[in-house]
């Protein structure tokens, strides 16, 4: 009692200082406990003042995309061309970066953006777009669009679709470029049993982090702010996960918004069902299964069957495929096909470096494109396989 009241007659500055004294203390507290309690205010209190925010040269707008960028081998041509795409579209990119730019990095990038946050790599993708939004928060009843992307695909994939023209047409207050988990895993041994019935109504069901489109009237909405301003951030990326990406979209959802996705997966069985024999068996073979080595070893078998032309290959081939993606995502599992069936614009960058055969997949869907941002992709998978051990 006499603790409080002393800390109540203390200034606001000495407060401050206090708390943040109590923030580090506890600090000692066991990980996930304090992680759920004191992590967004020693975030907020503490880490967040060394973030550091430069003007850029492009005006704002009303409609503007906040950009995650991680760059730990500096400012790349692939930043770059999707700063200038955001721009050719109408937007005033807000760069936020998740490691402190270098002055050169800084200068060149301030010419392709609104403002750039440089902020400590907490709470990953989600801490830096909480503080984008908290950033743009007197602008978000003002603002047409907010653009959420990040750095960990390949974008606009030349000769695609563009994604914001085909989000835009859709006029819903929230749309993601892909989704994940609209329905269970499925056992892998148990490949040939998926039904596919992909819905939104799955409990893990979520729209990819990677590229979302908001819209009025959720921007303007008072609880829009009030959930970034609260989300939990953590240095666990699994927790960021669930409390991020898949979070998000089930308080969209829970909150009666509505909602769509621009690469539907409600009829991917049927999709493959109306392909050619040689596509289905190159989109099998180019599947990608960067961490799922059971996953890995059935492909290997199902390839051959295949190649072979086995009398049942067909459903083999298709009910892979669509346990690939049920287990993976298809961001990740189908580039072959979203990119050359259906003109997506992203491509996952992780597959390069987390094991061999991915790597050389990518590398080799990325090597058919064509055009000066296909060599720049190309060279950047290139540098990205070093990490191949």
């Amino acid at each position: 009692m006499k603790k409080a009241l002393l800390l109540s007659s203390l200034p606001f500055w000495k407060l401050k200082r206090e708390i943040r004294r109590l923030l580090h203390q506890a600090m000692a507290v066991p990980g996930a406990l304090m992680s759920r309690f004191f992590s967004t205010y020693f975030y907020d209190l503490v880490l967040a003042r060394n973030s550091r925010i430069s003007d850029g040269d492009v005006p704002l707008d009303a409609r503007v995309a906040i950009y995650l960028v991680f760059p730990q081998h500096g400012l790349l041509g692939s930043h770059k061309e999707a700063l200038r795409y955001l721009i050719s579209c109408g937007y005033a990119p807000l760069v936020i970066s998740n490691l402190p730019l270098s002055e050169p990095d800084r200068h060149e990038l301030s010419q392709h953006c609104w403002k750039i946050i440089e902020r400590p790599n907490y709470g990953y993708d989600f801490g830096g777009y909480r503080d984008g939004i908290l950033f743009l928060r007197e602008h978000l009843g003002r603002l047409e669009k907010l653009a959420i992307l990040n750095d960990s695909t390949w974008f606009p994939i030349p000769g695609s679709q563009s994604w914001l023209k085909r989000a835009e047409d859709l006029n819903m207050p929230f749309v993601g470029a892909a989704s994940n988990y609209g329905l269970d895993r499925v056992n892998v041994a148990d490949y040939l049993s998926i039904r596919w019935r992909y819905s939104a109504e799955h409990k893990n069901f979520h729209y990819c982090s990677y590229a979302l489109l908001i819209s009025q009237p959720l921007l303007s909405a008072p609880s829009f702010q009030r959930y970034w301003k609260q989300l939990w951030i953590s240095g666990s990326k699994g927790r960021t996960v669930r409390r991020g990406e898949i979070g998000l979209t089930q308080w969209v959802i829970r909150n009666g918004y509505a909602h769509d996705v621009t690469l539907s997966l409600n009829h991917l069985n049927t999709e493959l069902a109306y392909l050619p024999d040689e596509r289905v068996r190159l989109i099998l073979e180019r599947l990608i299964i960067p961490e799922d080595p059971r996953l890995l070893a059935i492909k290997k078998v199902v390839v051959a069957k295949a190649t072979q032309a086995a009398a049942d290959w067909r459903q083999h081939a298709e009910n892979f495929i669509l346990t690939a993606v049920a287990r993976q995502g298809v961001s990740y599992a189908l580039p072959e096909y979203t990119l050359n069936e259906l003109g997506f614009q992203f491509l996952k960058k992780s597959p390069t470096w987390l094991n061999r055969e991915s790597s050389d997949t990518t590398l080799e869907i990325a090597s058919s494109l064509e055009g000066p941002f296909a060599e720049t992709i190309v060279s950047e998978i290139k540098a990205l396989r070093l990490k191949l051990t």
